[in-house]
């Protein structure tokens, strides 16, 4: 006896349609990190595109400036006798603001005749895809930065001396980094409880979590939090004062290394290492456009509507010396 089977047959047209699950799958992003630090600033209206970021240097009492420990203290004043005057010297520090954006445009039988509501799904990605474009220019200006560190024995990114196989980053390297800022008077960010602030990729964790001088530190401490942190997806807190945070979107060189090794950049930093402006008229938005809003001859039969970001965004190293570019290998990636 013959038994008719959905999808055969006489019956194949009955699988020719699928139900949709109305709820739409999340996107995996990167964690926007590089944003979260510095110091704030707008340019008002009618103030051009560039800001000027000033500071007054350091006066110190006598001997070698930035290096109390390898100063001679200050002589007395001789009575009666007026001491020479000294000179005050100032830093600046400028940047431009530029725009940046995206669009989307979107027809008439789209907008109303798709299976899904396109509209609101594309402003919440488009709202994403904003937030990852600030976040990646922030991050171009901080990997710039002229205070470079290379792991283990390497002194240059490439080259015979490069960065190769095996150098990873790993507590030594970060102690390095602290000793340089504190050398060099830098204190950790306030925000972090006082702690360096430090941003490097998911490859480089892993490798950092194989280094057991940070592994035993919580692992046996004798504070109950610090070992159930262990347990933790985002383990934060290093020993030695410093603050984990992991992205993607941390730079990586590809093949830039001894033999096309991949260099990884991991940055170490302290207060008010940048800033990051915007102009104060064009806040980042999310703009949308209705059908015929084109007018006469850019939409006349209301075919077309568009959504979008603008934001005005920049970002610049106020003092080199408050924060550290490690360059280093990770384990995820072996000589070429």
């Amino acid at each position: 006896m013959a038994t008719q089977l959905i999808g055969a047959g006489g019956l194949t047209v009955e699988l020719a349609l699928r139900q949709f699950n109305r709820r739409l799958i999340t996107r995996n992003r990167a964690e926007a990190v590089f944003n979260r630090w510095g110091l704030e600033a707008g340019i008002a209206r009618r103030n051009g595109k560039a800001i000027s970021f000033r500071r007054q240097d350091s006066i110190y009492p006598a001997g070698l400036a930035a290096s109390n420990a390898a100063a001679s203290a200050p002589s007395a004043l001789t009575e009666g006798t007026q001491p020479a005057a000294i000179n005050a010297s100032w830093s600046e520090v400028q940047a431009t603001v530029s725009q940046y954006g995206q669009v989307i445009l979107y027809s008439d039988v789209a907008d109303e005749q798709a299976l899904d509501d396109v509209m609101p799904e594309t402003v919440e990605n488009l709202s994403e895809s904003m937030t990852d474009a600030l976040d990646l220019i922030t991050r171009d200006q901080l990997v710039a930065g002229t205070n470079r560190q290379y792991a283990s024995i390497a002194t240059t990114r490439g080259g015979a001396s490069g960065v190769g196989s095996g150098m990873v980053l790993n507590f030594a390297e970060l102690r390095e980094a602290k000793r340089t800022e504190q050398r060099n008077n830098v204190r950790g960010v306030r925000s972090e409880n006082g702690r360096y602030v430090v941003i490097g990729h998911p490859d480089t964790e892993f490798d950092l979590w194989s280094d057991t001088n940070i592994v035993n530190v919580a692992q046996y401490n004798p504070t109950e939090k610090r070992s159930e942190e262990l347990w933790e997806v985002n383990f934060h807190d290093l020993p030695g004062g410093f603050r984990w945070f992991s992205t993607t979107n941390a730079r990586i060189f590809a093949g830039a290394g001894l033999s096309a090794m991949n260099v990884y950049d991991t940055i170490v930093m302290g207060e008010e290492w940048y800033g990051r402006i915007k102009f104060e008229a064009f806040p980042p938005q999310i703009i949308r456009k209705p059908r015929g809003s084109g007018g006469a001859t850019g939409d006349p039969l209301n075919q077309i509507a568009s959504v979008g970001w603008k934001a005005s965004h920049t970002a610049v190293i106020l003092d080199q010396a408050r924060g550290v570019n490690i360059e280093h290998a990770t384990s995820a990636h072996t000589m070429g």
